[in-house]
């Protein structure tokens, strides 16, 4: 009697293993990429409520009235109010400041991707 040993794998069992991770990738891949946009929003919320408390503390200890438009200059020394310097946005969006008292008084240009202050 005569006994094969099998050395290799069959073309079919090779479909099935890629068509296995195939279908694994399918899952993951877009769930992996929705929590990284996440992320990005919920930072630059963060980063959107820190302007604002800057700007709150730079109007207060400068006396400034409400309805005042920083100047850009102005905006410099607001940035030196938040520990780091000026933020960025991770989606490289672009911070606008409004006048003192406005709700928001900062805003990101990615606003309508949910990147706006509660």
């Amino acid at each position: 009697m005569i006994f094969f040993h099998r050395k290799s794998y069959t073309l079919v069992e090779l479909m099935i293993v890629v068509l296995v991770i195939a279908i694994i990738l399918a899952i993951v891949v877009p769930n992996y990429l929705k929590t990284g946009r996440a992320a990005a929003k919920n930072a630059c919320i963060n980063n959107l409520k820190q302007i604002d408390g800057a700007i709150e503390q730079w109007a207060l200890d400068n006396t400034i009235q409400s309805g005042t438009q920083p100047s850009i200059e102005q905006e410099e020394v607001i940035y030196v109010y938040i520990d780091g310097g000026k933020p960025a946005c991770p989606s490289k969006g672009v911070y606008t400041i409004y006048p003192v008292g406005d709700k928001p008084q900062v805003r990101c240009s990615k606003e309508s991707e949910g990147h706006t202050l509660p």
